[in-house]
């Protein structure tokens, strides 16, 4: 599949979609959100891969949304297209397509932040498993300084990944966020200098791509579902996805391969 803005790359069982503006910093314009949301819903299709990668091609991973991408094309009075019009638009339908498939993908995603990460690039790092990033790299909303509210999930998004009070002050200020303090709150789940980002990165992707399918696919569904679960309810839920794996091939594998003091080869069956 070929495409204009973005890379995606399939290799060994590891899916890496880069942005690819690197003149503009990464930004989304209409191209690159339409292609975005096609190679996510290829990835999620695709039985082969076990894991997504997420990053930018350049000195930023994201620095936000063109303007090009709004409704009319531009930041003119907006008014004049009625709510009901910009509600249903390509920017919204289309955010929706990329941060619900990202988030809702049964693969573990992963994003590696190499440099600005702002607006809706935010927002797709959010809506990844897990973040690890460049000590360099900052973090920003921005919507506030526009007069408007996030439309690609942000709100739902912040709380879940650095905490109430924290997401309350970035989606009020427009502040900026640096990655040591994003790592401290919990936001991101390591930080390492700029050239050792893809080593650091890639460590930790490479045992999650070795690990077991069946496992890791249950683990992502009952993480997000647990937010809105009450505890019994999660263990009921719990016995079954157990047992699931425990019939599985691939628990057999790790019980002979742990015996057998050797690497373990799941096949996801």
């Amino acid at each position: 599949m070929d495409f204009e803005t973005i890379q995606l790359e399939k290799k060994e069982r590891l899916a890496t979609l880069r942005f690819n503006r690197p003149d503009k910093s990464n930004a989304l314009n209409r191209t690159m959100m339409t292609e975005l949301s096609a190679a996510i819903e290829d990835v999620a299709a695709d039985d082969e891969i076990r894991a997504l990668l997420l990053t930018g091609v350049g000195k930023a991973f994201c620095a936000g949304a063109d303007l090009d991408i709004m409704p009319g094309g531009g930041a003119s009075d907006m008014g004049e297209l009625g709510v009901e019009i910009l509600r249903r638009s390509f920017l919204f339908k289309t955010a929706k397509r990329i941060i619900s498939g990202i988030q809702k993908m049964e693969k573990p995603t992963i994003a590696m932040i190499n440099g600005a990460c702002v607006g809706a690039g935010f927002d797709i790092a959010l809506a990844c498993d897990i973040r690890i990033a460049s000590e360099k790299s900052k973090f920003m909303c921005g919507f506030v300084k526009l007069g408007i509210f996030p439309g690609f999930g942000a709100a739902w998004l912040y709380p879940r990944t650095m905490g109430l009070g924290k997401a309350f002050e970035m989606l009020y200020t427009g502040d900026m966020l640096k990655a040591q303090e994003a790592k401290e709150i919990g936001m991101l789940n390591k930080i390492a200098p700029p050239e050792e980002l893809e080593s650091v990165t890639m460590e930790m992707v490479q045992k999650i791509v070795n690990g077991p399918p069946i496992a890791l696919r249950f683990m992502k569904a009952q993480v997000y579902k647990g937010f809105g679960t009450d505890l019994d309810t999660a263990l009921d839920e719990a016995a079954v996805c157990e047992s699931i794996t425990l019939a599985s091939k691939d628990f057999i594998e790790g019980v002979a391969s742990f015996r057998e003091k050797r690497p373990v080869s799941f096949k996801g069956n």
